[in-house]
């Protein structure tokens, strides 16, 4: 790809040094990750990039966790951020990465943090920023918040250091829970012998359960099982997960699957 910009200088001097402005600009968003005077992606000096960093990738799976909960109309996407998070200065850049995640499982087409908020204007899909000063249970908290056709779905999460990304909210409902990999996502009613009969089924049909985190709230529980798949693991986890809806006190089962 040949990308080159529309200038009005045209003198030799001024097209030499419209080209070492490119060639800085380049070598910073390479090195540093910075960029800079872009028409479409705020400005964010080196420093303060890098400490957002994690929280960027952290929105990008939020949001991809909530559009993998089932199939729906998109209306809005609400990012709110707690805590010293909400005191940043520049939290744009997770906004974008939030929509970027939401969107990126149901197109075709590459949707990234630069063109992520155009292409969600396409689709009449709001995007919505809020602060709150509310205290919560971690310095920093990031909500992501899907208003959809089959109802609104929230899930929360924040950054331990150093830069692990945990999932720590699904649905109004407290869990704790590594971001990686392949997530299924369970509601249930909360009552004995459901978690049993979900390690047995992962066992009989050869999936690996990494990790296994539970919350319980008002309306049921919610379990989140990080679980070990490769290439020809996809189709023996899509028949363990329609044994699971089969579950008198399994009331949905959701496959997350997370790109790096």
């Amino acid at each position: 790809m040949i990308a080159t910009p529309h200038i009005a200088a045209s003198t030799e001097e001024a097209q030499e040094l419209v080209g070492l402005e490119t060639v800085m600009a380049v070598r910073d968003y390479l090195r540093d990750g910075t960029v800079r005077n872009a028409v479409n992606f705020p400005s964010i000096p080196a420093s303060e990039l890098q400490r957002l960093q994690p929280w960027i990738r952290l929105a990008d799976y939020l949001g991809a966790i909530a559009a993998q909960m089932g199939p729906a109309r998109v209306q809005s996407i609400g990012v709110r951020y707690y805590g010293v998070l909400a005191e940043y200065g520049t939290v744009d850049v997770i906004a974008a990465s939030a929509t970027a995640g939401v969107l990126r499982p149901v197109l075709s087409s590459g949707v990234t943090m630069v063109n992520a908020r155009a292409a969600a204007r396409e689709r009449a899909i709001d995007v919505v920023e809020s602060r709150s000063t509310r205290r919560r249970d971690y310095i920093s908290l990031l909500s992501i918040k899907l208003e959809t056709s089959a109802g609104d779905r929230v899930v929360e999460g924040t950054v331990f250091e150093p830069a692990s990304l945990r999932l720590v909210g699904v649905q109004g409902v407290s869990v704790e829970a590594p971001l990686a990999g392949t997530i299924v996502l369970i509601a249930n009613d909360d009552q004995p012998g459901v978690i049993g009969e979900v390690g047995t089924i992962f066992g009989r049909h050869g999936v690996n359960i990494a990790s296994f985190a539970l919350g319980r709230g008002e309306n049921g529980a919610i379990g989140v099982v990080n679980i070990d798949e490769d290439s020809n693991a996809v189709t023996v986890l899509d028949e363990a997960v329609e044994e699971l809806r089969r579950v008198t006190a399994i009331r949905e089962v959701c496959v997350i699957r997370l790109t790096s």
